[in-house]
């Protein structure tokens, strides 16, 4: 009998010891999926700004979308033009603020080069299941 009474107090030190680690990684593991999701967000709101501003959003084609730190969407796409042809296009949206490659007067490479050129993450194929 007092073999089973020290047999049970060693499995509660265990599972105490144990625990806290057990927090630890699962929390580890909770906060990337958030910050995923964060990202995943930010593309999706992103991608629905810019096609919102298509003259054809039917003929939308998402290529690639990245998203960055400081939650910029570089978005690299097709659509079709006002004569029907298929175009690849490129777009920077922050915080809402679409900038189209199509604008000539020096924004979009301005904004491409501050926003796209550094680390980010790829959402392409979460985007895609969505859009």
């Amino acid at each position: 009998m007092h073999k089973l009474r020290t047999f049970a107090f060693t499995q509660w030190t265990i599972w105490i010891l144990v625990s806290p680690l057990l927090l630890l990684l699962l929390t580890s593991v909770l906060s990337e999926s958030a910050e995923a999701h964060a990202r995943h967000n930010t593309a999706y709101a992103s991608v629905a700004a810019l096609k919102s501003r298509l003259a054809f959003p039917k003929s939308f084609k998402i290529e690639d979308v990245r998203v960055t730190d400081a939650g910029a969407a570089c978005i690299n796409y097709r659509a079709r033009d006002g004569y029907g042809y298929q175009d690849r296009a490129q777009a920077v949206v922050v915080q809402g603020a679409v900038t189209q490659s199509d604008a000539h007067d020096g924004r979009f490479e301005k904004a491409w080069n501050r926003q796209c050129l550094g680390q980010s993450y790829d959402v392409t194929e979460a985007v895609d299941r969505f859009f």
